[in-house]
């Protein structure tokens, strides 16, 4: 080597202090990618922004959590404190014109009972088929409306109208049922009624049932007691009720405490149904009408109240006098009351929102013409009052001022309707009333989506500023390296808490999977504890997939955890702005599509625990890192998730 090599002290010593200086040096940290090439190096202000990104997501996470928790509480009560707008307590139909079909109604109601169920069972098929001393009768099912509860549906049968106006929504309901009903209207038309039910029935009936004889149904012998008590009333020497309700509660318990389709709830059913063989023997079904029906089904591991077909779909067979036997179409659960009303011959109850089952009942044409006219008069007073309701809400509008035009003229239907009636054209005068009560039924459903519309362009500014703010810090995580590591662990996140909630847990957005009420809190707590436990399995995964890949540092790796949680955050947030944008959070005036509904919650329910758990993911995912990296210290390093 020759002299020009050499280098002095002091030049060694300035290339000693320059080298200091050179990338490398603390607070500069170079790395090397896999496969040799270099990094560009880490500032000390990089550094910082990943631990305070780290930091300042979970805890912002945690806010939404909180928040959100409130959110689930105000949602929740909007639908168990529902307070119908549309209660008009003062509103009263008039008088039926039409003459009754028959002398009196035994209304039979097998709480919780199957359609399936009940084609199994001899009496339900002796009433269908007919016999020596039963009528054949008509066969069909009921829908029921939502939540399929039993309070709900008592409410729902003698009234004629649905849930989200008559205002009762669950079992807890406190107070007299608010709109008109069979028991009020046959008191107008000076006839008698009686009930043979538990406290359900008279919670929501009070002193407007004429007799009632009430039994605790939460006893073993309450079928008992119940059939015991009918058949005392029908052998006995006082004239009959008009109106005869008899309520059995054996099936709902049973199927509760065992399932839908257990052998105990068949075993109840049976048992009922031999009593229910014994009224209609007692019964004389040549004079009056029988009628058999159920308020809701069960799913097969028990459970009811929402959408399943087995528990919507309740069976209803009619027989005895004015009868049409047959297998029919299926009806609502709102017909019943119109029906009854004009078996009875008197005023339909005046919210009632359903129909007159013509093809079911057998009156003669005039006596039918004039039934379907009031109930369309009744319907215009209950209509016109809607639409008062509902259209202060709204601004002027055309289709407002149509709606309301359309009332008006199906008002003038009616009135022909009657007058053609008076001149002895029954079938004109019927289709005349038909076509107003469609105009009245279409004016209500216009002015509902109106409403509806409106509320969501109202909504949809502060949904779409909530929707675009959360991108505003993505722009500066996306450049994280381990992005792709971040989006793929909030992808598997959604992908096992969608398999353990409905693969591994059998469950449904279904209010039916609660099969007794008792069961609704632990139900939250469980679900919250599941979505904790698997976003911190997710956030350990994260961790233990890039200590794998050997080459990480510490504060960049804790945002990418933190930017995971942030992304299944994110992904929760937008479903439940989503809800907010169609149905709000607080329903003053509808009741919203309820799979949808418990959806909401149970996103709720993981916004919940997930943000909160946040806190635990980036320690967590550091700890998975570096266990990895100890595991595979002897390995070749692998490129990161964002490596080229």
């Amino acid at each position: 080597m020759g002299t020009n090599d050499r280098k002095s002290p002091k030049a060694k010593a300035k290339a000693a202090k320059t080298k200091a200086k050179a990338p490398g040096a603390k607070g500069l940290k170079p790395t090397r990618k896999a496969g040799g090439r270099k990094e560009a190096p880490v500032t000390r202000r990089q550094q910082t922004l990943w631990v305070v990104a780290a930091c300042l997501i979970p805890l912002c996470l945690a806010g939404f959590s909180y928040f959100t928790y409130g959110l689930t509480d105000k949602a929740w009560n909007a639908v168990v404190g529902y307070q119908s707008p549309f209660l008009y307590e003062d509103m009263e139909s008039a008088p039926a014109s039409s003459q009754p079909g028959t002398a009196g109604v035994l209304l039979i109601i097998v709480d919780g009972l199957r359609l399936d169920a009940s084609r199994d069972l001899a009496t339900w098929n002796l009433a269908r088929a007919g016999s020596a001393s039963v009528p054949a009768g008509a066969d069909l099912s009921a829908v029921a409306g939502q939540p399929s509860l039993s309070d709900p549906s008592a409410a729902v049968i003698p009234s004629g109208t649905s849930q989200e106006i008559h205002g009762v929504t669950t079992n807890w309901y406190e107070g007299l049922l608010k709109v008109d009903n069979l028991f009020r209207s046959a008191a107008r038309s000076g006839k008698t009624t009686a009930v043979v039910a538990g406290k359900g029935w008279v919670d929501l009936y009070g002193d407007t049932i004429g007799t009632m004889y009430k039994f605790d149904d939460s006893s073993g012998d309450y079928d008992r007691l119940v059939f015991d008590q009918t058949m005392a009333i029908l052998n006995g020497t006082a004239p009959l009720p008009d109106l005869l309700v008899v309520h059995f509660g054996g099936v709902d318990n049973a199927s509760h405490e065992f399932g839908g389709i257990s052998a105990e709830a068949t075993a109840v059913a049976t048992t009922i149904d031999g009593y229910v063989g014994q009224m209609l023997a007692a019964y004389d079904l040549t004079k009056r009408t029988a009628i058999l029906t159920s308020d809701h089904g069960h799913i097969a591991t028990g459970g009811h109240g929402g959408w399943e077909p087995d528990v919507l779909n309740v069976p209803l067979v009619f027989t005895g006098k004015g009868v049409v036997s047959g297998s029919m179409p299926a009806a609502q659960q709102v017909d019943l009351a119109p029906t009854i009303a004009a078996l009875l011959g008197i005023g339909v109850p005046a919210e009632s929102i359903g129909t007159i089952l013509e093809n079911v009942i057998a009156l003669p044409p005039e006596d039918m013409s004039r039934a379907f006219i009031d109930l369309g008069r009744a319907r215009v007073d209950f209509t016109t009052a809607y639409l008062e309701t509902n259209g202060e809400k709204l601004p002027p509008s055309q289709a407002l001022s149509d709606a309301v035009t359309a009332v008006t003229d199906a008002g003038t239907l009616l009135d022909q309707a009657w007058t053609t009636a008076v001149a002895g054209d029954p079938a004109l005068a019927e289709e005349t009333a038909k076509a107003g009560i469609y105009l009245l039924d279409k004016a209500r459903a216009d002015v509902d989506h109106l409403r509806a519309d409106a509320e969501r362009r109202s909504r949809a500014t502060l949904s779409l500023v909530m929707v675009l703010l959360p991108l505003i810090p993505l722009f500066y995580l996306a450049r994280n390296r381990w992005g792709n590591l971040a989006l793929g662990g909030a992808v598997l996140y959604f992908a096992l808490h969608s398999a353990l909630f409905f693969w591994i847990r059998g469950f449904r957005y279904s209010l039916s999977i609660f099969n007794e009420e008792s069961a609704i809190k632990q139900f939250f707590a469980l679900r919250m504890l599941d979505a904790a436990i698997v976003v911190l399995v997710v956030g350990l995964v994260f961790g233990l997939v890039a200590g794998w890949r050997k080459k990480y540092r510490g504060p960049e790796l804790a945002e990418g955890a933190a930017f995971m949680s942030y992304l299944v955050g994110y992904g929760l947030a937008l479903q439940l702005i989503l809800f907010y944008y169609l149905n709000s959070v607080s329903f003053s005036w509808f009741l919203p599509n309820l799979v949808w509904g418990f959806k909401f919650y149970a996103d709720c329910l993981q916004v919940v625990p997930t943000g909160i758990a946040a806190v635990l993911v980036v320690p967590l995912a550091l700890l998975g890192a570096k266990l990895a990296a100890r595991i595979t210290r002897d390995r070749p390093a692998r490129p990161s998730m964002g490596a080229k």
